[in-house]
C-alpha cells in the first residue's frame, strides 16, 4: 500500500469522524441548523482543499522520489562500474603483491647465500692477512740477511781491490826484474827465450771477446811465467745471481784456498769465472766474474779451463 493511499484513508477517516461529530451535534442541539451546515460544509470544502493540496504534495513528493530514485540508480550503476574497476585494480595489486613477495623470498635466499659467501671470504681474508704477516716477517729477515751478505761482499770486494793493487805492484816488480835479467844475460852475450802464451779453448776465447775485461791488470799468466796447475775440479751447488755469488762442491779439504780462481763450464762452453771468497771444509763460496752465461747448479768448475 502506497503512502498516498494511507494519507487519503487517514483524511477520509478524519473527515468521517468530523462529520459524525457534526451530525451528532446537529441532532443533539437542533439549533441553528443552517449555520452549522454551512460551517460543516465550509469545513468539508476546507478538508477537500487540504486533501487536494496534500495530493499535490504527495504527487510532487512522488515525482521527486522518482527523480531521486533514477538519480540513485544512475549513481548505483556508476558505483558498480567503479567497483568493477576497483576490483580489477585490486586483483592486479594482489598479483603484484604476490610477485613482490616472491621476489622478496628470492632476495632473502640470495642474501643468505651472500652472507655465507661473505663469511668464507672473511675467513680467507684473515688467512691471507696471517700469511701476509708471515711473509712480511720472512721478508724482513731475508732483507736483514741480505744486508749482512752485502756488507760481507763489500768487505771482500775491498780486500779484492787491495789485492789487485798489490798484484799490480808485483807485476811491475817482476817486469823490472825480467828487464834486469835480460840486461845481465846480454852482458854475457846471451838472450832469454820467452815462451809463447798458451791459447785457451775456443769457448774461452769467445767468452773473452764477448765479455769486456774488468778494469785492472789481467789475471792471465804473464809471458815467460811458469804456472803449475793444481788441477782441482768440482761442480756448482748453489747460485745467487742477485748478489753475483756461487757455491762450489769442494773446499779446504780438497785444497781450495781464498783468492783462488775457478773456471765454470757447461759442456764445451765457457760460463764464467769464480773468485773464491770464503772457504769451508767441504765447500766454498766465490764471486762471479766475466759472466758469459748465467751459471746454474750442476755446471762444472776447475782451476784450468782446458782441464
Amino acid at each position: 500500500m502506497s503512502t498516498l493511499t494511507k494519507v487519503l484513508i487517514v483524511l477520509l477517516t478524519v473527515s468521517s469522524i468530523f462529520l459524525c461529530g457534526t451530525v451528532a451535534t446537529y441532532v443533539g442541539s437542533a439549533n441553528n441548523y443552517k449555520e452549522l451546515y454551512e460551517t460543516a460544509n465550509g469545513q468539508l470544502r476546507k478538508a477537500k482543499a487540504d486533501v487536494t493540496a496534500m495530493n499535490e504534495e504527495v504527487n510532487q513528493a512522488k515525482s521527486n522520489t522518482e527523480q531521486t530514485k533514477a538519480a540513485l540508480q544512475a549513481k548505483i550503476g556508476s558505483l558498480e562500474s567503479e567497483l568493477i574497476t576497483v576490483k580489477g585494480e585490486l586483483d592486479q595489486a594482489e598479483n603484484k603483491r604476490d610477485q613482490l613477495l616472491n621476489d622478496v623470498d628470492q632476495l632473502t635466499s640470495k642474501l643468505e647465500a651472500l652472507a655465507v659467501t661473505n663469511d668464507k671470504w672473511q675467513v680467507m681474508l684473515q688467512n691471507a692477512q696471517t700469511e701476509l704477516t708471515k711473509v712480511n716477517a720472512d721478508l724482513t729477515k731475508e732483507r736483514s740477511q741480505n744486508k749482512e751478505v752485502t756488507t760481507a761482499i763489500l768487505e771482500k770486494m775491498a780486500i779484492i781491490a787491495q789485492l789487485e793493487d798489490q798484484k799490480k805492484e808485483l807485476i811491475k816488480e817482476r817486469e823490472q826484474l825480467q828487464a834486469k835479467l835480460v840486461q845481465v844475460f846480454r852482458q854475457f852475450g846471451k838472450t832469454v827465450e820467452r815462451s809463447t802464451p798458451v791459447v785457451t779453448t775456443t769457448a774461452s776465447s769467445a767468452a773473452d771477446k764477448a765479455q769486456p775485461r774488468l778494469p785492472g791488470p789481467s789475471l792471465e799468466p804473464a809471458v815467460g811465467a811458469q804456472v803449475k796447475e793444481i788441477g782441482l775440479k768440482g761442480v756448482i751447488t748453489q747460485v745467487d745471481l742477485k748478489n753475483s755469488l756461487a757455491e762450489i762442491s769442494i773446499g779446504a779439504a780438497d785444497g781450495v784456498k781464498e783468492k783462488m780462481k775457478f773456471y765454470a763450464t757447461r759442456g764445451d762452453s765457457f760460463i764464467c769465472e769464480i773468485l773464491i771468497l770464503d772457504v769451508y771444509a767441504e765447500r766454498a763460496v766465490g764471486f762471479l766474474e766475466r759472466v758469459q752465461t748465467p751459471p746454474k747448479s750442476g755446471d762444472s768448475i776447475s782451476t784450468s779451463i782446458g782441464s
